[in-house]
């Protein structure tokens, strides 16, 4: 089995969700429910709900981009994706097309199905491109059932 997903996906989808919801939103409870502040600043009701606001904003945000990234690993019997607390195999005459989309820092790869899986339709993951071109330089016939995007 090889990986294609880049190591940065565990950060990017447990670590940085942990650690924002965790901190951040203890900074939000404690500006929502200090009353004796020796800053002035956290005493303004504008900036108490402004940073709330934020902070669901930014958890809506999480919510609909990185919760989306799932691990991808590949061997010969099928694509195996995790959001590292389920794992479902998929075969490759399910697979309609694979891909990605180049976003600057990252590579966003993308598993397109025939029908809608446990994941979804389209499964979205940070694509390591080197991975995922030696595999299908070393397994070929693996891949005529679908569009690559490559």
């Amino acid at each position: 089995m090889q990986r294609i997903s880049s190591n940065l996906t565990l950060f990017f989808r447990i670590f940085v969700p942990t650690f924002w919801t965790v901190f951040y939103g203890l900074f939000t409870f404690v500006m929502l429910f200090s009353q004796d502040s020796t800053l002035n600043v956290f005493q303004s009701d504008w900036l108490k709900y402004s940073n709330l606001l934020f902070y669901l904003s930014t958890l809506l945000i999480m919510y609909l981009t990185i919760f989306r990234l799932k691990r991808v690993e590949m061997s010969r019997d099928g694509v195996f994706v995790t959001n590292y607390f389920k794992t479902v195999k998929y075969t490759y005459d399910s697979i309609d097309s694979l891909g990605y989309k180049d976003y600057c820092f990252f590579k966003v790869g993308f598993i397109r199905l025939k029908d809608k899986g446990i994941f979804g339709s389209t499964i979205l993951f940070l694509l390591k491109k080197k991975y995922l071109e030696d595999y299908i330089q070393a397994n070929p016939d693996l891949f005529g059932y679908m569009d690559l995007y490559l």
